[in-house]
């Protein structure tokens, strides 16, 4: 968990690049052993309050599933977290 939060402090560019950082760490690194993505928006929606930031998003499984994968690049994951749309998740 250290290691995640010093890739967010490390991560160049605004709260929301630094959030979507937060989030795909979380996910990918899988820290807890279950509960990973339900534990990564909390926490994503928790930072970005602190910052004085909103969590805007429609809670869709499938694009966590998506970003677990590596699907969607950052620019697409920070404009979903800003309350845009994403692209359907489809697997590879």
């Amino acid at each position: 968990m250290a290691n995640i939060v010093e890739d967010v402090k490390n991560t160049r560019g605004d709260i929301f690049d630094k959030a979507v950082a937060l989030l795909k760490d979380m996910i990918q690194r899988h820290p807890f052993e279950s509960g990973n993505r339900r534990t990564a928006i909390v926490s994503t929606a928790s930072f970005l309050e602190v910052n004085g930031e909103k969590l805007n998003i429609t809670h869709e499984l499938t694009v966590l599933q998506g970003i677990r994968e590596g699907y969607y690049t950052d620019g697409e994951i920070k404009n979903w977290i800003k309350g845009g749309e994403i692209r359907a998740f489809k697997r590879k």
